[in-house]
């Protein structure tokens, strides 16, 4: 293995180009540090999985992501697409240069690229654990995430979302104040460890960490390290609803609401009697389909403070 040496992982389309003039900047540091490395800039989407499933191929045992969450999750996915060592024992450093940046918060990883470098270099190590998901339906599919996946209002936003990129983590509460009218609530089936629930869903969260979205709050006492998703319910919700929770969804208080409930559970099924549920996992938005998560228990390895 070449233990010594980083590879790379560029998303040059990140926080709308911000990880590109990022770029540019780290690699003056690590030059100036001499630090060994190899690089790759992704070319379209989803490339990053296919780099950095080679760079582990090619002997790399140490990737750097210079992106966002969703970056560093197709980083990830990629070093679980391949078989030559442990996924567990890639260390994965992150230089975040996104548009929501929300992984950070939850491990105290800074924005500026020479702080966020520095923790790399140092090598400090934690593993957090993973989300898996299966999507079951016309096109099935497995996908791993760091941070959070979710079903209903935010799909719907992210659909919707880029043209409103340019405006960096105030996006997500302009797209949803400007489309919250057009959403319907979903008609869903939640199947728990140990509970089973319908309900008519507003939002549908399936938390390792606490923020998502630019730094809302969509999970409640979420601990990436305790085994457990961390699952919100907002139900029946009105537009009035709507409107009225819209701020709290950045400080926490949509869980004081009546119709917002919080579980713990290792294991989550969602499926829908009509049609399957459109979901997301950091950002990416997947195809419709019955999903099936589970915890990958200290499933990612990464550096941090």
């Amino acid at each position: 293995m070449k233990n010594s040496s980083w590879f790379v992982v560029i998303n040059p389309k990140a926080g709308s180009g911000k990880a590109k003039k990022i770029w540019e900047k780290t690699k003056k540091e690590l030059t100036r540090l001499e630090v060994s490395f190899d690089y790759s800039i992704s070319e379209y989407a989803g490339h990053e999985q296919e780099i950095s499933k080679n760079a582990v191929v090619n002997g790399y045992s140490q990737i750097i992501s210079i992106g966002g969450d969703g970056t560093t999750q197709k980083v990830v996915r990629g070093v679980y697409m391949q078989d030559k060592i442990p996924a567990k024992n890639v260390l994965i450093g992150v230089i975040p240069s996104g548009t929501g940046n929300d992984w950070i918060k939850s491990h105290g990883i800074p924005l500026d690229y020479k702080k966020a470098l520095s923790i790399v270099i140092k090598k400090k190590t934690k593993t957090q654990d993973l989300g898996k998901i299966e999507v079951l339906g016309n096109k099935p599919g497995v996908y791993h995430f760091i941070n959070y996946a979710g079903a209903g209002f935010d799909c719907f936003v992210l659909s919707r979302l880029k043209q409103y990129k340019k405006f960096g983590p105030l996006s997500y509460f302009l797209c949803a104040i400007a489309n919250f009218m057009k959403f319907k609530n979903i008609p869903v089936t939640i199947e728990l460890d140990a509970l089973k629930i319908k309900s008519s869903v507003f939002l549908l969260g399936v938390g390792l960490c606490s923020f998502t979205g630019g730094g809302m709050r969509l999970t409640k006492d979420a601990d990436p390290f305790d085994g457990y998703f961390n699952i919100t319910v907002a139900q029946d919700f009105t537009k009035y609803d709507i409107i009225k929770n819209l701020p709290k969804l950045f400080n926490g208080g949509i869980f004081k609401d009546k119709k917002v409930f919080t579980y713990k559970s290792k294991k989550v099924k969602i499926f829908s009697a009509k049609e399957g549920v459109v979901s997301q996992i950091d950002g990416e938005v997947l195809e419709k389909g019955s999903l099936v998560y589970s915890i990958v228990k200290g499933g990612f390895t990464f550096c941090s403070p």
